[in-house]
């Protein structure tokens, strides 16, 4: 039973103590207003990477979920770029399965991608997909030639290609 479960118990008069109904009703708000805001910080929290987790003893446990190789949070049925052994990544596929297991270096997110017969994979390989703009085109150009570019004049070189492409 809850702490709130408790309160709201007490307001009804099967505690201790007996309450007029103004009294009462000021409990079970209080209790309200208190799993609101549990409800709410939890919300938050899993917003920013951190869920709750059963674990033995019917205990939760708050753990990180895993994040990219960007630092993103990840999370199941997002579209993810895995990066390739020699360099460039994978096409877009989504999360399928997110594992925490135990390894050598410890306790560990492992993450499957939405492809049959996929492996476990380290989030640290993925990275959050997003379609590619005229910069990062112009961008990975550059790279592929070995010149270094500067940011100004990939911006200045992709306004001009995006007018081309309205003509």
């Amino acid at each position: 039973m809850s702490i709130t479960d408790e309160l709201r118990k007490e307001a009804r008069g099967f505690g201790r103590y007996v309450y007029t109904a103004p009294q009462a009703d000021c409990l079970t708000a209080i209790a309200d207003r208190i799993d609101a805001e549990h409800e709410a910080a939890c919300a938050e929290a899993y917003g920013n990477g951190v869920m709750s987790v059963p674990i033995a003893l019917d205990e939760s446990q708050w753990v990180k979920l895993p994040v990219s190789e960007d630092g993103d949070v990840l999370h199941i049925g997002e579209l993810v770029d895995e990066k390739l052994p020699f360099g460039g990544y994978a096409a877009p596929a989504p999360i399928d399965t997110m594992e925490l297991s135990r390894g050598a270096g410890g306790y560990g997110w492992m993450v499957k991608l939405d492809a049959e017969n996929r492996a476990l994979i380290s989030p640290r390989l993925l990275r959050r997909h997003h379609e590619p703009t005229v910069e990062d085109v112009l961008r990975e150009f550059a790279k592929g030639l070995g010149v270094p570019v500067a940011d100004s004049y990939i911006a200045a070189s992709a306004a001009k290609l995006r007018l081309a492409g309205e003509e």
